[in-house]
């Protein structure tokens, strides 16, 4: 599927680059399986090749996943979010909600804020931190954060390997086993300094 989208944005003219990575960060927040990252950071090396200034390659990513945050945000909030959840769980794994749930807990800023970085359950994360009352403003508010500086990521990646489909997909490959380790880790340390702290309050 990745190979046969590619193909397609290779021929399209210069006019709408810019638009269709904008579409393609908004569809990629919105169903994570869809290989967003890695055709975005071809697109951002194919725009440097046509000479499309480094802001409009950026300014569509952090656009598309803005909009489709307001959306996630929405679903969040919705008083249907029990129907929600079971499509959600179904999307994300069977552990996805439950794990955004103890993620969030305590720390709902701070994660939101490095969202984008943490894989399989980044735009589950909103959901979750607008279904358990954080402040709207709030969740936009970090999660810009963190889409700003993902998207700023993403052209530099493609300003340094090109319009190459493989490359991506080999950088996105070693980019998110890294991403899982760094959080994996934090959740260790995390978990050991709660523990702590409750058996230095027990005494």
């Amino acid at each position: 599927m990745t190979e046969t989208i590619w193909q397609f944005f290779l021929g399209i003219g210069d006019v709408w680059h810019s638009i269709f990575m904008g579409l393609i960060a908004f569809v990629e927040t919105l169903f994570p399986p869809f290989p967003g990252d890695i055709l975005y950071i071809a697109l951002s090396g194919l725009g440097v090749s046509r000479d499309i200034p480094i802001y409009f390659l950026w300014l569509p990513g952090f656009l598309g996943c803005m909009a489709s945050t307001l959306i996630l945000d929405s679903m969040g909030r919705s008083s249907k979010m029990e129907k929600l959840e079971s499509l959600i769980i179904r999307a994300s794994g069977k552990n996805g909600f439950e794990r955004s749930k103890r993620l969030l807990a305590g720390h709902g800023a701070w994660i939101l804020i490095f969202s984008r970085f943490i894989p399989g359950i980044r735009s589950l994360l909103v959901v979750v931190a607008a279904s358990t009352g954080m402040k709207k403003s709030s969740v936009l508010a970090c999660t810009s954060f963190s889409v700003i500086l993902w998207y700023a990521l993403m052209v530099l990646a493609g300003i340094i390997l090109g319009a190459e489909l493989d490359r991506a997909a080999n950088f996105m490959a070693e980019l998110t086993a890294v991403l899982l380790m760094v959080t994996l880790a934090a959740v260790v340390v995390g978990g050991t300094i709660m523990i702590v702290r409750m058996k230095r309050g027990e005494k």
